[in-house]
C-alpha cells in the first residue's frame, strides 16, 4: 500500500466566516471549477472564522487565479493566501499498521527510529507505526516498511504554517495574499 503522489499541486489557506453551509459553499466552487481537492483540512472557529487548508492538484496558475477569484467572490470567504514550499513549514500525520512474520518485530522498529517515528503499539506479528514530518519522508517511511504488510495505513491531511519573515523580506516575498477589494 503507498500512499498517492502527485506533482504540481497549490496549497491555498482560506479564511472563511463561520456560519452554517460556508464550507458546502466553499466546496461547491472547487467542484464548479473541476478542481481536484487533493486534500482538505477544516479548523474548529475561532474568534468567528474557520481556517480551511486546500491543497489541488494543478499546476495551472491561471486557472488558479481564476479559483481565487471565485473564492473571493463568496460572501464567506475574508482572504486566500497560497503558500510555497519554501515559504511554509509543511508536515503530515500518519498511522501505518504493520503485520509481520513472528521474530521480526525488532526490523519494524529499526525502520521506525530510522524515520523517526514512534511505534506506539506492538505484539508479536503486528504494530502501529506514527509519524509526523515532511511528506516525503513520511511517504519514505511507508515505502521501507511495504516489504512487511501494511493493513492499514491513515495519512492525515498537510499541515501547513507560514514560516518566520527573514531579515530584508517583506510578506509579499513569503506568501501571495489575495484579499478583496
Amino acid at each position: 500500500m503507498k500512499p498517492d503522489t502527485h506533482h504540481g499541486g497549490a496549497v491555498l489557506r482560506l479564511d472563511v466566516v463561520a456560519m452554517p453551509l460556508a464550507l458546502a459553499r466553499i466546496a461547491s466552487i472547487l467542484a464548479h471549477r473541476q478542481f481536484n481537492v487533493v486534500t482538505m483540512d477544516v479548523t474548529a472557529p475561532v474568534d468567528g472564522l474557520r481556517r480551511i487548508t486546500v491543497e489541488v492538484d494543478t499546476a495551472d496558475e491561471l486557472e488558479l487565479e481564476r479559483l481565487v477569484k471565485f473564492l473571493n467572490r463568496s460572501p464567506d470567504v475574508v482572504k486566500v493566501i497560497r503558500f510555497f514550499d519554501d515559504t511554509s513549514h509543511h508536515r503530515r500525520g500518519a498511522f501505518v499498521a504493520v503485520a509481520f512474520p513472528e521474530g521480526r518485530l525488532a526490523e519494524v522498529v529499526a525502520i521506525a527510529r530510522a524515520f523517526s517515528a514512534e511505534v506506539v503499539e506492538a505484539g508479536r506479528t503486528r504494530c502501529t507505526v506514527f509519524a509526523a514530518a515532511e511528506p516525503a519522508h513520511v511517504d519514505a517511511l511507508v515505502e521501507a516498511l511495504s516489504g512487511f504488510t501494511i493493513r492499514e495505513l491513515v495519512m492525515a491531511a498537510p499541515l501547513r504554517m507560514p514560516r518566520l519573515l527573514r531579515k530584508g523580506h517583506t510578506a509579499e516575498d513569503r506568501e501571495h495574499t489575495w484579499r478583496r477589494p
